[in-house]
């Protein structure tokens, strides 16, 4: 198995959305809506992380969406949870806790890097280059620029949270902490992994990704656990979203504690990926 070490501690993961729908015969009301709207039918949904351990435990990471962020933090949570040092523990830990910034904060750390001198002499020579053109297409073009320059900005936002958490990293030292603690993540190619801001972070959590070959989820059995979990629960009755992440956490840790599911990947496609 090239690549792998003795010390590595092997994992697949796969994401799922789970979705239950709840429909009774009975008119029902949403809470302080009575008499205004009647509900006879509504659904719950989860969003889920599963992680088979195929020389750890697993666990079930129920996440709020399949995105790039999440999933960057998915990875603190994973290195916390295989970690074996209680100091590593507490930081990564800490990172999480302070993981997401608020949309204030962001907002405040945007408007304290605002020093850019040029813009007013691009709003100057935009106008002066276009000032043929009728005040509503020229203010168009001006709006342009605003947007660009604005705390409003989505891709300057995220800049902000991105940095935010390779600052976190840094500043907690913990890719020298975790250097010799290698994790490997077997996963397919969602675009939440293979972004530049989720690759970053691995490497400097060290974790080392193999990606498994494009439109083949019959190599993942964590996609056997999802099956097993969406036929659950459309055979029982489910009231609550908090009700469906427990139903969830419990028929993964059932499906999972035993050998079965890694017993033939290892021997099977394990070499083959290596």
């Amino acid at each position: 198995m090239a690549g792998l070490k003795p010390t590595d501690k092997i994992l697949i993961i796969d994401e799922s959305t789970s979705k239950t729908d709840f429909e009774t015969r009975k008119t029902i009301y949403e809470e302080g809506t009575l008499n205004e709207k009647e509900i006879t039918a509504f659904s719950f949904k989860r969003n889920f992380l599963g992680v088979l351990g195929l020389n750890v435990e697993s666990i079930l990471f129920a996440i709020k969406n399949l995105d790039e962020f999440e999933f960057g933090k998915a990875l603190f949570k994973m290195r916390s949870f295989y970690s074996d040092s209680k100091e590593d523990i507490e930081l990564l830990n800490e990172a999480i806790g302070i993981y997401t910034l608020s949309k204030k904060q962001i907002t405040k750390k945007l408007e304290e890097k605002e020093d850019n001198p040029k813009f007013l002499e691009k709003l100057l020579r935009s106008i002066k280059n276009n000032k043929k053109d009728k005040s509503m297409v020229l203010a168009r073009k001006l709006n342009k620029h605003c947007k660009r320059e604005s705390t409003e900005n989505n891709d300057k936002r995220k800049d902000i949270q991105k940095e935010h958490v390779y600052q976190l990293i840094d500043e907690l030292n913990l890719e020298q902490r975790l250097k010799n603690d290698r994790l490997v993540i077997f996963l397919d190619s969602a675009p939440a992994h293979t972004s530049t801001f989720v690759q970053n972070i691995a490497e400097m959590l060290n974790i080392l990704f193999v990606p498994m070959p494009k439109y083949a989820p019959w190599l993942n059995p964590v996609e056997k656990v999802w099956n097993i979990l969406k036929d659950h629960f459309r055979a029982i009755p489910i009231n609550s979203k908090s009700e469906l992440t427990r139903e969830g956490f419990k028929v993964f840790n059932e499906k999972c504690l035993g050998t079965s599911l890694t017993e033939n990947f290892i021997k099977k496609y394990l070499p083959i990926l290596c």
